[in-house]
Parts: structure tokens; sequence; C-alpha cells
């Protein structure tokens, strides 16, 4: 959570609204979408950006696993179920015409106090 946060206040990525899609910046990295209740993150952009950040630190790469099932204890993230009751924790979402599958973390949850 502490490298999607400074990934996302890097003036050289960015986040449009789902009803902006097409506003793209080319000299920026796309990180995802948001509207009033989600924030659709791109995985393998989110994933790459953070390998690379750790590989110049010379730590261990994410366990991209690990870490959804992470976010979703802890309800940061929007997930879907499928028949054998198996999660799916990049739900597809149509945004501009394309079908992806996004990182849909919940707006409300990430915006909110944590208390200690």
């Amino acid at each position: 959570m502490y490298l999607l946060k400074d990934f996302v206040a890097d003036k050289n990525t960015s986040l449009l609204p789902v009803g902006e899609f097409y506003k793209n910046d080319p000299t920026k990295t796309l990180l995802g979408y948001y509207d009033d209740n989600y924030i659709y993150i791109i995985p393998s952009v989110i994933v790459g950006l953070c390998d690379d950040f750790l590989t110049r630190l010379e730590k261990p790469r994410i366990n991209i696993r690990t870490v959804l099932n992470t976010l979703f204890r802890a309800n940061l993230i929007k997930v879907g179920w499928v028949m054998r009751k198996d999660v799916r924790y990049r739900p597809e979402k149509r945004i501009g015409g394309k079908q992806r599958r996004y990182i849909t973390f919940i707006r409300r949850e990430l915006t909110r106090e944590r208390r200690e």
C-alpha cells in the first residue's frame, strides 16, 4: 500500500476518471481509473512498477497472490466469487469499450481513517 500511495502521488503517473478514459497523457504511466465508489488499478502496471522499485533496492519481488489475499482480508478490494466459492481478486470491468481485469480498491475504505 505504501508503494501504491507513492506511485499515485508521482507526477509521472496518472489515474483517470472512468468517464474520461480517452484523456490519457502519453508522457505518463496510466495506473488505472476511478469513479465515486472504486479505484481500478491495472495489475500488470502496478506489479511491474513495484518489481522495478524493489529490484533497484535489491529486495525480493512481491508475491501478487499474497498481496491480494492480504488486501481482501483487510476489506480494501472488491472481489468476485466464482461457482466453486473461489475468490476472483481481479473482477472484470468495462472501461472505454474494453473489458479488462482490474484490482478494484474500495474507495471509501482507502479514505477512511484507520482507528488505532
